[in-house]
């Protein structure tokens, strides 16, 4: 299925391996002045079986919206 992704917010995984907004913060202000701000667009595709498919677009229907992050493995990311 193809779809956009509307990015949302930036959050950064704290001490419980939880996620919290930095929005408003010194840090989430300097990242969104990249092409990483609030309705922001990229096009993206993901694999769906046809129950998932058909579970996404009636909660969509509904005005129901999933919220994503992205997820890479370490090996993407350079460590410093």
């Amino acid at each position: 299925m193809k779809a956009k992704l509307v990015f949302s917010d930036w959050h950064k995984i704290n001490f419980d391996y939880c996620l919290e907004s930095i929005y408003g913060t010194e840090e989430g202000n300097e990242l969104s002045l990249t092409d990483f701000h609030s309705g922001s667009t990229f096009n993206c595709e993901i694999d769906l079986d046809p129950q998932q498919e058909e579970d996404l677009k009636q909660a969509l229907k509904d005005k129901c919206v999933p919220v994503f992050y992205i997820s890479v493995s370490e090996d993407v990311v350079e460590k410093e």
